[in-house]
């Protein structure tokens, strides 16, 4: 339910703006764009590197994002990721994030952001529902940064890393068979990884 809700959220809010009369909808330097990209992601799990592409049970899926830039140098990025392809034993992660968006460099048609997701993520464990793995939801945040390349007035290329960070996760307990000791497992989880899509420009210059 609460995924649902966060995705809905995500998906309304540019069309709450658009909904709106232009003029009162943004201001003279303000924009609203939104796009779809496709992510491949080391999950940090199973994985015996924490580089992007050091993993060999690699997760790949669709994302969709959404901007809205305040100003020409500031906004707000929104996104949805759903990971269902590769990885272990029909592992699936997704993550629905918000935050703020900052231009750090700007020449010509190529614009670099940093940017700074907060949400929640989702995880279903290889091989769930056997025994020792889980399906469950946690928060996450995500530092990261945005490469784009405007082809033209309304069209712009995207390629976004993000370094997701779940504070809370705790993975299955696992059980030592020699010395009889259950051990819980709370590092947290790490994924990291690229996407590469489009964005289409709906309101603003």
């Amino acid at each position: 339910m609460v995924k649902k809700i966060g995705l809905i959220a995500l998906l309304l809010f540019p069309a709450a703006l658009i909904a709106q009369n232009p003029e009162s909808a943004i201001g003279g330097e303000a924009s609203v764009s939104a796009g779809a990209e496709y992510s491949t992601f080391n999950p940090d799990w199973g994985c015996p590197s924490v580089e992007p592409f050091g993993c060999n049970a690699q997760m790949y899926g669709p994302t969709a994002v959404f901007n809205f830039d305040l100003h020409q140098k500031y906004g707000i990025e929104g996104e949805a990721r759903w990971l269902r392809w590769g990885g272990l034993g029909h592992m699936v992660q997704s993550n629905y994030m918000i935050g703020p968006r900052y231009r750090l460099a700007h020449f010509q048609r190529l614009t670099f952001w940093g940017k700074l997701g907060l949400g929640g993520a989702w995880i279903t464990t290889p091989f769930y529902p056997a025994a020792g793995n889980l399906k469950g939801s946690y928060f996450a945040y995500a530092p990261g940064a945005t490469l784009a390349y405007r082809l033209n007035r309304t069209i712009t290329l995207r390629a976004d890393y993000e370094y997701q960070i779940w504070p809370s996760f705790a993975g299955p307990p696992t059980y030592n068979p020699t010395t009889g000791v259950v051990q819980q497992n709370a590092n947290g989880l790490t994924p990291n990884g690229f996407s590469f899509g489009v964005s289409y420009k709906l309101l603003g210059r």
